[in-house]
């Protein structure tokens, strides 16, 4: 049994979650959406810039197996607290605008910060969210990146336009301090109510044919082979496809837009912002597929596929038409937060029994953060050396593959499922 928030402080618990993890996009994307000023200004070469991008995706990635461990074992608001406050000192420090080398180093210590939030997060959902409400919690949760994306883009260009990209870094800083305090003074509020106050919940048991509980069936304590017999080593494929069309994505649009159709920055950022409004959709498209399939794996892979047929899109006429690149990308970035909200958010909540919600999430936070290093810093190789076209048909490959794998999980996933409910 445990203690769950009641009434209507649900909806405050998950607000505050989502203020917290959306304003912490504020202190993470105020540098793609600064960075096409930056190299226009001389700041940074393209190389440079994707090198430091991959450092933050780097640490983020590998925080994310930290975070996941430590937001099984620590109270979780204690970890998001510090994650934003350290953010918010990093971003006030990269305002000054340091050599390249520590600049990188920061940025990276940005994203170790930043990898205490989700996690967490996740975790805190599942111990205080009735499970019948945690699924709404999820989906509103799953639009902090698209909300988070655009208040970043839109407050970045306004502030790039007026006072420069210095500014940006500023403003980051304030708004991630402004979300620690929010977030520690309330969620203290809410646990403490809940431990007074709060409903207890059953936890949940199998039942056979004849109406009898039974036990569950053995599940494995050793955490690669829970991954194996979950599936979930398979789905990590997807996982690390979906962050790459998430994140490696829209860090690149304004550079992307300010390359192909030679806008100015401060336009390229704004135009970049219609990816996020569409993402919003993304975690609604993901439930309505949902709830017409029954099933996270096949909801999945209609995504990818999707995904994949916007990416032909955007790889055959994309070059041609600004209308066409920044439907193609909506479309895909929108997709990309629905598998999102499956791979790391409603998928994780099912270890709730076995203790092992953050860990979860956190290792395949891992992955898709991890992969999103490698092909930041190919992203800006390839641009560099090759063009935009080798880029875009190599998102494409990505997706396809990630649809595959999702076919290749789908059988062991479902099983273990059962098990676990």
């Amino acid at each position: 049994m445990k203690k769950i928030i009641s009434g209507r402080t649900t909806a405050v618990f998950v607000a505050v979650c989502w203020i917290a993890y959306s304003f912490s996009y504020i202190g993470r994307l105020n540098f793609s959406a600064s960075m096409a000023e930056m190299t226009n200004s001389g700041v940074l070469l393209k190389s440079e810039a994707g090198a430091v991008t991959t450092g933050f995706f780097i640490c983020y990635g590998l925080g994310q197996f930290l975070s996941g461990w430590l937001g099984d074992k620590v109270p979780p608001r204690y970890l998001v607290f510090a994650g934003l406050t350290c953010s918010s000192l990093i971003n006030f420090a990269i305002s000054f605008g340091p050599p390249v080398a520590v600049m990188t180093v920061l940025w990276s210590a940005n994203g170790l910060s930043q990898a205490l939030l989700w996690a967490p997060i996740c975790r805190i959902v599942s111990d205080r969210v009735h499970t019948s409400r945690r699924q709404k919690a999820c989906t509103a949760l799953a639009t902090t990146m698209a909300g988070g994306t655009l208040f970043a883009y839109i407050l970045s260009a306004l502030i790039i336009s007026a006072k420069g990209w210095s500014a940006s870094f500023i403003c980051g800083s304030v708004c991630t301090l402004a979300a620690a305090l929010v977030w520690i003074i309330v969620t203290t509020k809410i646990e403490k109510d809940t431990e007074k106050n709060g409903e207890i919940e059953e936890m949940p048991v199998r039942i056979d044919d004849s109406g009898e509980a039974v036990p569950h069936d053995e599940i494995p304590s050793n955490f690669i082979k829970l991954l194996l017999v979950s599936g979930l080593m398979t789905l990590a494929v997807a996982s690390g496809v979906q962050g790459v069309l998430k994140d490696c994505m829209s860090t690149w649009v304004p550079t992307f837009i300010s390359d192909m159709f030679e806008m100015s920055p401060v336009v390229s950022i704004l135009t970049g912002t219609l990816l996020p409004v569409f993402g919003l959709f993304g975690p609604y498209l993901a439930n309505y597929i949902m709830a017409r399939t029954r099933d996270e794996l096949s909801s999945l892979f209609i995504l990818f596929i999707i995904s994949s047929v916007a990416l032909s899109l955007l790889a055959l006429f994309g070059r041609f038409s600004i209308v066409v690149s920044i439907v193609a990308l909506a479309v895909t970035y929108a997709c990309s937060l629905g598998q999102n909200m499956f791979i790391v958010g409603t998928i994780p909540m099912y270890f709730h029994n076995v203790g092992k919600v953050s860990m979860i999430t956190g290792t395949l936070n891992a992955v898709a953060n991890l992969s999103t290093a490698v092909l930041s810093w190919i992203t800006g190789a390839l641009v560099d050396t090759s063009g935009w076209g080798i880029v875009m048909t190599l998102w494409l490959i990505l997706s396809c593959v990630a649809a595959v794998s999702v076919i290749f999980a789908k059988r062991r996933w479902n099983k273990f499922r059962r098990n676990l409910f």
